[in-house]
Parts: structure tokens; C-alpha cells; sequence
């Protein structure tokens, strides 16, 4: 979502729409915001906890990473997910990237972008400071914390699922690809991701595409996934359904498993025929995002990827086994 110079009336459409968002949905819920030093410079987030969630030991928890020029408060109501938190009982953390005003930020993804990637902002351990910190205070359980995120947060959640796999369980990426060299991935973890094909921003192919910042040129889903596959250890030939065409929107949705020993979906690719820069299943603005697919919602198949994959499972060792690889 991040663009620079005259794209910025982009970004500007994009906030009133997340804004829509909101009034379209109802949601009533509300975030608490808080606060943690890292590097000396305070780094804030915004944590839901379902009602009948808060005070009790063991709660799973989702860093839900927003997309560049945009904010936490903005991806909570983008995604949609503290409505499905409150539906199966998990807390979300909604973190803030870094930038000039605090409703235009990005994170340092690794090639992406924006003051956090030219800074090199170490978006990495304010991530793992916040983890300390839910895990202390909300009683999270340290085996079931997951990560997911919109475009420039898609391409830091792949970071820090790379870099820290004994900290991430699973990943859900949503538009946005892996960033930084393959190489740099320290273990296999689970992988679920989502893209349209008519993606402007950041393209299915990779590479620049019409409303791609001038800066920037993305790897494709391809190599993402590959990626990922390799890592994870998993086979090289997906199990592929093309899901039924439920709605008359413009798409279509085809879904790519990769199996890895007795884990059926190690690597799973949603591919949106004809979908943009969106969250399946979520409103959004076409004219500037493209279509967003309502043959599935995102938010349920990404909790139950997530629910199916906690660390200990199909031979990953658990998190609590060793702290200093986090």
C-alpha cells in the first residue's frame, strides 16, 4: 500500500476507505493503546482482548500488521479481525509502523519501505519487545502466536516469521511478498497467503506495477512461495482445488497445498483470479484497490490455518524450548 511523491492522493483514498470500512461493518469493539521503548524511542500498538478472554492464562494472539501509509488503528478496522477474535477467542495486537505523521507509517521489511526501510528502523525487535510484553501481560501462550498482515505489513510479517521462527507459529500474508533473501530463513514455518491477480501495487508477477512506488520493484508470488516451500521442506507439487464461484464479483479463487510429512497445508496459496490489493472478503474501494473477492473470507480461513498450527505440531519444536533463537 505504501507510495511516494504524487501518489500520495492514494494514500489519502485509501484512509477514508478504511474509514468506510467501519461504518459498513458496525463494529463496536474497541483497542487499548499502548506503549513500549525500544532503542530508546517509545513504539506504540493497539491489543483487542475479547471480553471473556481477558484475565485468563493461555490466550492465543495475532499481530495483525498494517499496510505501508497506513496505521494499527486502520488495519483493525480494515481486516476486520477483532470481530473474528471475538467470535473464536483469540487477542489481537495491532502494531504501529514508523513515520512522519502517525497515519502515514511503514515497515522495514527489508527491500520495503518507505522512512522505516531508509532509516533502518528494526522493526524485528520492536515485534519480538511486544511479544515479551503480551506474554507477560496478557498471559499469552508463547506456542500460539501468529502473525499476518496487508502488503508492506505482509512483507514484514514474512521477515519476522524468517528471522524469529521459535517467536511466530504461522504466518498469513495477505498482497505482499517475501522481501529479503530466501537465505535468510532459520526454519521451516507454516505459510498461508493470499494475492489477486490484478494486484496494482504489489504485483502477482513481481516486479512494478501501475501504482507500484516508484522506488520499488517486488518479488513475485512465485518466488515467495517457492521460498517457503523449500524451507518448510515441503513437496513440490501443490494439491490445487479451484473453489467454487459462490458470487458474482469479478473472481475467482484457486487453492494451492503443499503437503510436508504429515501436515497437509505447510505452504498454502490462495490465488484471486481477477482480485486486487484486498482483504478477501472484506468491503473496500474498487476504483482504487480493485476487487476484493467475496467467494471466501480471509479472517476464518486464516484463524483456522492458524488454529491447525501451533508450535510443537507436525515436528517443530516448541518456542519455550529455546529462548535465545527468539
Amino acid at each position: 500500500m505504501f507510495m511516494a511523491g504524487s501518489s500520495r492522493r492514494f494514500l489519502i483514498g485509501i484512509a477514508f476507505l478504511l474509514g468506510l470500512t467501519t461504518l459498513r461493518t458496525g463494529w463496536g469493539g474497541t483497542a487499548s493503546t499502548h506503549s513500549i521503548e525500544v532503542g530508546g524511542v517509545p513504539r506504540t500498538f493497539h491489543v483487542y482482548v475479547p471480553p471473556g478472554l481477558r484475565g485468563q492464562p493461555s490466550i492465543p494472539l495475532v499481530i495483525a500488521l498494517h499496510g505501508g501509509g497506513t496505521n494499527g488503528q486502520s488495519m483493525e478496522r480494515f481486516s476486520g479481525l477483532s470481530q473474528t477474535a471475538e467470535r473464536w477467542g483469540f487477542a489481537v495486537a495491532y502494531p504501529d509502523g514508523t513515520g512522519r505523521a502517525n497515519r502515514f507509517l511503514t515497515w522495514n521489511a527489508g527491500a520495503c519501505c518507505g522512512r522505516a526501510l531508509t532509516e533502518n528502523v528494526d522493526d524485528v525487535a520492536f515485534l519480538r519487545r511486544l511479544v515479551d510484553w503480551a506474554t507477560g501481560t496478557l498471559h499469552v501462550d508463547p506456542d500460539r502466536v501468529y502473525v499476518t498482515g496487508i502488503s508492506n505489513g505482509a512483507m514484514m510479517a514474512y521477515r519476522l516469521a524468517a528471522e524469529t521462527p521459535k517467536l511466530i507459529a504461522a504466518v498469513a500474508a495477505v498482497a505482499g511478498g517475501l522481501e529479503i533473501d530466501p537465505g535468510r530463513i532459520r526454519a521451516p514455518v507454516p505459510v498461508l497467503h493470499f494475492h489477486g491477480t490484478e494486484d496494482a501495487y504489489v504485483p502477482f508477477q513481481g516486479g512494478r506495477g501501475p501504482r507500484t512506488a516508484p522506488a520499488y520493484s517486488h518479488a513475485s508470488v512465485s518466488a515467495t512461495i517457492q521460498a517457503w516451500v523449500q524451507a518448510n521442506g515441503a513437496e513440490l507439487t501443490p494439491a490445487v482445488t479451484h473453489l467454487p464461484d459462490r458470487k458474482a464479483d469479478g473472481t475467482r479463487v484457486v487453492r494451492s497445498a503443499y503437503r510436508r510429512g504429515t501436515d497437509p497445508d505447510a505452504v498454502v496459496l490462495y490465488t484471486i483470479i481477477g482480485g486486487g490489493h484486498t482483504w478477501p472478503g472484506r468491503p473496500t474501494g474498487e476504483r482504487i484497490l480493485g476487487r476484493s473477492t467475496r467467494d471466501i473470507a480471509a479472517n476464518e480461513i486464516i484463524w483456522q490455518f492458524f488454529l491447525a498450527h501451533p508450535q510443537g505440531r507436525f515436528g517443530r519444536p516448541m518456542s519455550h524450548t529455546s529462548p535465545q533463537s527468539r
